[in-house]
């Protein structure tokens, strides 16, 4: 119960006009207690919704889609790399406000 988060859960931005885009830009990541495990190693992709409504990530297990997922909904931070909503590091925003943003099923 005396654990500070890794991850802030106060204050930040809050973009006044909201695309919705998302982008991973040379993202590296790996699991705080594996940190010799790398888990991605520099992805990038972009996601415009205006262009893809739904998308889906596919892959082998292991491959990193859940890590992908959790970076995005901030339950982590890239090693290296952002993750961008609307062209803004997510971990210059106001988390609560954020997760009204976005929706992953």
């Amino acid at each position: 119960m005396d654990t500070v988060p890794r991850i802030n859960t106060d204050g930040g931005d809050k973009i006044s006009d909201c695309e919705g885009s998302i982008e991973l830009v040379n993202v590296k990541f790996h699991y705080p207690s594996k940190e010799d495990v790398p888990i991605l190693k520099g992805v990038s992709f972009t996601v415009d919704n205006k262009k893809n409504r739904v998308v889906a990530l596919c892959g082998t297990s292991g491959c990193g889609k859940s890590s992908i997922i959790g970076l995005i909904e901030r339950f982590y931070d890239p090693i290296e790399g952002q993750v961008l909503f609307n062209g803004v590091d997510i971990r210059t925003l106001e988390p609560r406000w954020y997760h009204e943003q976005i929706s992953i099923v």
